[in-house]
């Protein structure tokens, strides 16, 4: 995935499910400078995590 991509899914209406290493994760901002996305998985909304993402897939 790219920023661009990710920051499409973000604005979304629609929900799209994004996968981090197999495990789906919520997107909630992308730093395009650092190429990065602050994301969350449902079962651990308090854990926030920025992620490369190059490593993020769209299902």
């Amino acid at each position: 995935m790219n920023a661009s991509r990710a920051q499409q899914i973000i604005e979304s209406t629609k929900e799209i499910e994004v996968l981090y290493n197999g495990t789906p994760v919520w997107l909630q901002s992308v730093d395009e400078t650092k190429q990065t996305v602050r994301a969350y998985t449902a079962d651990q909304p308090d854990q926030e995590m920025d992620i490369p993402v190059g490593e993020l897939r769209e299902s």
